[in-house]
């Protein structure tokens, strides 16, 4: 997941290596215009907003962000924030306004929950088929069997699973697992897609767990209801 950090007034440095230590590809903005022109270049996952910008104001900015992308996950990140900064934050469409400091974990956890909620899933395992992605331990399995992947390849995973049954391109793809860096070539997603069958291949799955389509993206099926436990019945003595 993609997180576009405001690194402004106070030293947000220790957060932000802890996210990326949590998961998450972490992007520094130096100020509201940049959180602006990183959004219109790239999608992000979630933004975290320390208040004290230095171009514009911080509620001005949430009212911005939520108007263009109804579905961003924003949250404000302070060392002081009053009630009715909380209010006027929250009005304006943050998410949450957390104090710092925080514990990270407890951060990472907020925002993947904010995050698979404005995906539409309410709960953090996220099935297709057999497949199942369990989005707050960052965790995938078949048929309850666990698959270990690299981080670029759980990241491409979660992706995809996040928009199940949508169309996903290379270049959203790529833009996911390496934006604003430098890019190898875009057949490395064929590379991941090849190394994540095979994995999958390994315990039985078939290759239609993602589907690629020439010329248009890769998908994977749209998510299926989570399973519920049968209930046991008694045996007669």
């Amino acid at each position: 997941m993609r997180l576009l950090v405001t690194d402004t007034t106070w030293n947000i440095a220790g957060l932000a290596h802890a996210m990326g230590q949590q998961g998450y590809y972490i992007t520094d903005a130096a100020n509201g215009g940049e959180v602006l022109e990183y959004l219109a270049s790239a999608e992000q996952n979630a933004v975290i907003i320390d208040p004290d910008l230095p171009d514009m104001a911080a509620g001005d900015l949430i009212g911005r962000l939520r108007n263009q992308y109804p579905r961003l996950v924003i949250c404000v990140v302070s060392r002081s924030v009053t009630e009715a900064d909380r209010t006027r934050f929250l009005i304006r469409g943050a998410d949450d306004v957390i104090e710092w400091p925080c514990k990270p974990a407890e951060i990472a956890a907020r925002l993947r929950a904010y995050i698979r909620r404005a995906a539409g899933f309410a709960q953090p395992v996220l099935e297709t088929g057999a497949l199942s992605v369990d989005i707050d331990a960052r965790k995938v399995h078949y048929d309850d069997m666990p698959i270990h992947l690299t981080r670029l390849e759980y990241e491409l995973i979660e992706m995809l699973v996040l928009r199940a049954g949508a169309m996903v391109t290379r270049e959203q793809v790529m833009m996911q697992l390496y934006a604003w860096q430098d890019e190898p070539d875009p057949k490395i997603v064929d590379v991941y897609i090849c190394r994540i069958r095979a994995k999958l291949a390994a315990i039985g799955a078939g290759s239609d767990v993602i589907v690629t389509t020439f010329g248009q993206g890769i998908r994977m099926p749209a998510l299926t209801p989570p399973r519920r436990a049968t209930p046991s019945r008694a045996v007669a003595a």
